[in-house]
Parts: structure tokens; C-alpha cells; sequence
């Protein structure tokens, strides 16, 4: 902003400020300040932000003395506090403040019409008001001061709430209503006075809801870029929503196989609850069937291997499949055509290495039905 144009509302008596009113302007620092009208200025701004100082006389600058749970308030506390010094509708104003020495705050009203219509003139102009502050706010370091501002205008400001402009046909006659307030002031030409206002050390007015949108020169810039910034952003979402999809599906499928797995250990395993730690539930299961144990263990696959070998290779009816895990017992109950199959089939056990014996049997209509014992040999 220290090389924006500046425009400074300057007029003497001037309070309802329009497109045509007389304004000082600055095209870049350094350059000659001249007297144009506010819309010619703004207009030679077109595509570039631009800074505007208005006069003490358009704003209330005061400050007041606020405890710390007012002054988190500011907003609120403020026309109230104010009241007794505004001629204004405090609703009609705008404040802004910042934190003096103590408890003293420094404050700035403004018209809320002011602003607006300065910000809707700059676009209709092709400008953007970039900021606004109050030129006794930007200057109170370097107060009292006087300065000659050309077409026959005289910039007199004492300290930060006390200024105005005048006629220099007017200055008589203020004379006594000043005393000697500015006696000790200092004396400063046209460019003095605009690279003073250029170092913005006043309170910035453009907040709140007035906040300036992002700069149009950054916004053009990035204009043919956006569309792509568009179509990745629809990418990466599209992307992430199918990853979502994707992990659901493997989820529900993976749900799914562990309710089958837990369903079909329990139809091997009657009585054995499924656990979610299905794997290390079903891995120590196995343990105890096929390994011994302390104290007459089991060892079920042992006695399993010469079963399973004569009945794949026997003509017999397998209905159902027991073992005894404490006495390491296996029990298979058989359909046969009669006794002689019976022994056959005990015989055929014994010499794969199986201890078989015929512990019961009854003869049917069908043929015999027996439970075979089979134990581990010695």
C-alpha cells in the first residue's frame, strides 16, 4: 500500500460527500498531488487497490477510559458510552478502537453511509478501497501541524481530535476561536504532508463487514488456474468417497466370513463358544486334540488317522463320531450289513495301529447297528 494511490478527502465545509466533490490525489508516492473530482480519481484507479484518508471533520475521533470486561465488548459498550458526544444515531456509526496507555482506548466513529458509498463509487470505477483511515488518527505524531493545501484551503489540526480545514479567507476569523494552540505548530507543504499520511500509522476503518474482498490483481492471476483447482478437488473427493466404498464392502465381506467361520467352528466344536479371536481360539483347540497334555491328555488325531483309513476303505455306514477327551476315548457308531462285517471292520482298525473293540451292537431289519471303541494300543 506505501505506493497505492491515495485520495484525501480534504474539501473545507464538505459533509455530504458525492462523485463530483474535490478531493486531493496522489497517483503513486513521489509523484505531484493535484485537486480532482472523487469519481475522476477513483476512476484513475481502475485495476489497482487505492488508499483514502478522510478528514477529521467527516469522523468523531475521541478516545475513553474502559475496565477489561468493557473493552471485550467494544462494540457494545461504545455507543453507549459515547452517547452524550455523538450528534449521529450511534446505529448510524461505526467504531473502531485500540489500546492507549491504562486503561485508555483510543476510538473512531465514522458514518456507516460513508463507507458504503465510497466502497460502491470505487467499484463502479474499477478500483477497490483497500483502506481508510482518519487523517488527524495518521498524523497525531507529528501534531500540532498546519499545511497549505492549494485551492485556497488550509489544513489546520491542533492533536488528534481537535482539526478541521478551512478557507484561507476564513483563517482571521478563526484566529481567536484557535488562541495559541497552534503556536508551536509545524508548518509542512502538500508532498510533506501526503508522504507523512502515506506511513498509515492511523486506525485501519475498513473491518468488520467492511473488510476488503481479496485483491482483484491476486484474483486475476489465479482466474485461469481455478477451474483446475476445481476439477482436483472433485477428483481427490471422488477418489475418497471410493476408498470409503471400497473399505465398507471389504468390511461387510469380512464381517460375513467371520459369522460363517464362527458359525461352522461351532457345528465342529458343540458347546464352544466362538470368541472374536477366532484363529487363536480354533489354533489351541486343535492343540489339545492333536498334542498330549499332563494328566492323561488327549490325542485324537492318533486315534482319527487308522478310523478315517478304514472307512474310506470299507463298506460301512458311519453315523455318528465321538471322542472322549478325558479318557482319550474315540467312539464311532456304525451301520453294517451283519456281525461278520462288524468284526471285519475291528480287525481292519487294529491293524492300522488302532485298539478296536466291538462295545455294543443290535441287530435290525436293516442290519446291525454297533458303537466301535477304539483306543490307543498298550
Amino acid at each position: 500500500m506505501a505506493d497505492a494511490p491515495l485520495i484525501y478527502l480534504a474539501g473545507a465545509g464538505e459533509t455530504q460527500w458525492q462523485p463530483d466533490s474535490p478531493v486531493l490525489f496522489q497517483p503513486h508516492r513521489g509523484e505531484a498531488v493535484q485537486w480532482l473530482g472523487l469519481g475522476e480519481a477513483l476512476a484513475a484507479c481502475q485495476g489497482r487497490n487505492v488508499a483514502v484518508v478522510i478528514s477529521v471533520s467527516c469522523a468523531r475521533l475521541t478516545h475513553v477510559s474502559l475496565s477489561r470486561k468493557q473493552a471485550r465488548h467494544l462494540q457494545r459498550v461504545l455507543p453507549y458510552l459515547l452517547e452524550e458526544q455523538l450528534l449521529d444515531n450511534p446505529d448510524d456509526l461505526w467504531f473502531v478502537s485500540r489500546k492507549g496507555s491504562g486503561d485508555d482506548y483510543q476510538v473512531s466513529a465514522v458514518r456507516r453511509e460513508l463507507i458504503t458509498r465510497l466502497q460502491q463509487w470505487a467499484r463502479e470505477a474499477g478500483a477497490q478501497m483497500a483502506s481508510l483511515q482518519v487523517d488527524g488518527d495518521c498524523l497525531q505524531a507529528v501534531l500540532p501541524l498546519t499545511a497549505d493545501l492549494g485551492n485556497r484551503q488550509q489544513l489546520l489540526l491542533i492533536d488528534r481530535e481537535q482539526g478541521l480545514v478551512i478557507d484561507a479567507d476564513q483563517q482571521e476569523a478563526f484566529a481567536p476561536l484557535l488562541g495559541d494552540s497552534l503556536d508551536q505548530a509545524r508548518q509542512v507543504d502538500l508532498p510533506t504532508l501526503f508522504d507523512e499520511l502515506r506511513q498509515y500509522h492511523g486506525q485501519e476503518l475498513l473491518t468488520g463487514p467492511y473488510t476488503p474482498k481479496q485483491d482483484r490483481q491476486k484474483n486475476a492471476l489465479l482466474g485461469p488456474w481455478r477451474p483446475v483447482a476445481y476439477l482436483a478437488a472433485a477428483v481427490f473427493l471422488v477418489a475418497v468417497v471410493a476408498l470409503w466404498i471400497q473399505q465398507w464392502r471389504y468390511q461387510q465381506a469380512a464381517d460375513q466370513a467371520l459369522a460363517q467361520a464362527k458359525q461352522r467352528y461351532e457345528q465342529l466344536f458343540p458347546g464352544d463358544k466362538a470368541t472374536s479371536a477366532l484363529n487363536r481360539q480354533f489354533q489351541g483347540r486343535l492343540a489339545r486334540l492333536g498334542g498330549g497334555v499332563d494328566g492323561g491328555g488327549a490325542a485324537f488325531f492318533p486315534l482319527l488317522a487308522p478310523v478315517a483309513q478304514v472307512l474310506k476303505d470299507m463298506k460301512v455306514e458311519p453315523k455318528r463320531l465321538q471322542y472322549d477327551q478325558r479318557q482319550n476315548v474315540l467312539l464311532l457308531d456304525v451301520g453294517a450289513k451283519d456281525y461278520a462285517q462288524l468284526e471285519a471292520l475291528q480287525n481292519a482298525i487294529r491293524k492300522q495301529g488302532g485298539n478296536a473293540s466291538i462295545a455294543n451292537y443290535r441287530n435290525g431289519a436293516q442290519g446291525v447297528s454297533a458303537r466301535i471303541k477304539v483306543e490307543q494300543p498298550g
